[in-house]
């Protein structure tokens, strides 16, 4: 006997699934996917430059400096408050000063310069280093080189953003004095870090020991104009090589402290590793 269909006179309609495309290799994550998902390295950086010829030299770069966990750049002031403060501007703002940053990147240099003299020592000459950042000059001869040579140019890096910023902070700072301060608007980028020392002897805290200090959130970035006058592209690729050495910045790095990301930015488009890749192909800037 044959079973009787539940619906007669109506053909069956069958679906068939749709077969899973796999993934294609390099085709990335999808469209989906937040940035904070990703790989540091591909949820911070913005798409590179893809040709050496269509950088700009002359017009310089944009120097991204972003904060991957809490810094310390010291100021050197204290207060009742504060054992050991950061640098910040008029407003309040943070900012990344110049003079530090330049002596950061030469020590970085150096250290690239001293990590390829055996296998590529034409990647980085020591001496090269030194007179673009005109370092063991007299100031005579400083002087006679700015006209001619090549010279590294660098200004103190503000937040990203930071000229609306400052707008909007000074409005409220006039608006309402009692509520915005410099050091109010300082604590919304900042936070205070306490340490003490142990006594071994008797497993307490030692009297006077508790210190604090500010740091500055991870996740805050820097940026400012980096300028090589005179410049070549070799000059460019020993910076891009410095930058994408220097990893750490301010007080206790070894305790995970000032980790930092870095990278040189033009029309929105990051150039470092066009610029380190050209440089480590030929195994020469």
């Amino acid at each position: 006997m044959k079973k009787k269909a539940k619906h007669p006179g109506k053909t069956p309609i069958t679906y068939k699934k749709k077969p899973k495309t796999p993934a294609q290799p390099g085709s990335g994550p999808a469209k989906d996917v937040p940035a904070a998902q990703l790989p540091p390295d591909r949820a911070h950086r913005k798409a590179p430059v893809r040709d050496l010829k269509s950088l700009r030299l002359d017009e310089g770069f944009r120097l991204v400096i972003e904060a991957l966990t809490p810094m310390h750049l010291g100021s050197g002031q204290a207060d009742v408050n504060v054992d050991a403060d950061i640098v910040y501007d008029a407003y309040g703002l943070p900012v990344f000063p110049a003079k530090r940053l330049k002596g950061l990147l030469y020590e970085s240099g150096i250290e690239v310069a001293e990590m390829a003299e055996r296998a590529f020592p034409e990647l980085l000459q020591k001496d090269s280093w030194d007179a673009l950042f005109h370092h063991g000059m007299s100031q005579e001869t400083k002087e006679a080189a700015e006209s001619s040579q090549a010279q590294l140019i660098l200004r103190d890096l503000a937040l990203q953003d930071a000229e609306a910023m400052e707008q909007d902070w000074a409005y409220l700072e006039r608006r309402y004095p009692s509520l915005f301060q410099p050091h109010d608007i300082l604590a919304s980028y900042t936070s205070l870090r306490y340490q003490t020392r142990i006594d071994p002897e008797t497993g307490i805290a030692a009297d006077t020991s508790l210190h604090n200090m500010r740091v500055l959130e991870a996740g805050c970035t820097f940026a400012g104009t980096i300028v090589i006058e005179h410049g070549t592209m070799r000059d460019w690729k020993m910076v891009a090589l410095a930058l994408r050495n220097l990893s750490h910045a301010g007080l206790k790095r070894t305790r995970g402290f000032g980790r930092i990301d870095c990278r040189l930015e033009q029309d929105d488009r990051d150039a470092t590793a066009l610029l380190v890749e050209a440089a480590l192909k030929k195994g020469t800037c």
